[in-house]
């Protein structure tokens, strides 16, 4: 299996090497020559769209849109992967982050970083998502400034 993350984000070059990976499952290494798969790879790559891909690349995938987590299901996530959360703690966080993605950002807040927040929250010492909490941790969930102040704003912090 081969994971190519955030493939929208790599140089426009890269989807020639994609492409051959993908039609012929070899690569070509200048310095080292044709290197062959020895079985067909499972590829997938990953986009957050901040860029089209090319058409030749987009024909050789299959497209699966992934929508975010409902507030229970990313609270059971935040709960399976920060140790020592409270259930109560994690719901308010799942919920606030739920709020933050139906606001008009730049970059919506992924669930990497629900989850990096909950351990702040957690190293600090805070056990409530209170409006004091929130504005001085609000940083750790969204990270352009223009999407912090459309946040306070709409938040009223």
């Amino acid at each position: 299996m081969l994971l190519i993350d955030e493939t929208d984000k790599a140089d426009v070059e890269v989807e020639g090497l994609l492409l051959e990976i993908l039609s012929d499952f070899q690569i070509t290494i200048p310095e080292l020559g044709t290197i062959t798969a020895a079985v067909r790879p499972f590829v997938v790559l990953t986009s957050n769209a901040t860029r089209e891909l090319s058409e030749a690349l987009k024909r050789r995938c299959l497209y699966l849109n992934l929508v975010y987590p409902t507030p229970e299901r990313e609270r059971d996530i935040v709960l399976s992967q920060v140790p020592g959360i409270r259930a109560d703690l994690a719901e308010q966080l799942a919920r606030m982050v739920a709020t933050l993605r139906g606001l008009e950002l730049k970059k919506s807040p992924s669930i990497a970083e629900t989850i990096d927040w909950a351990n702040t929250l957690l190293a600090l010492g805070r056990d409530d998502i209170s409006e004091a909490t929130v504005a001085d941790t609000l940083g750790v969930v969204l990270k352009h400034a223009s999407d912090q102040a459309r946040a306070r704003k709409e938040l009223g912090l």
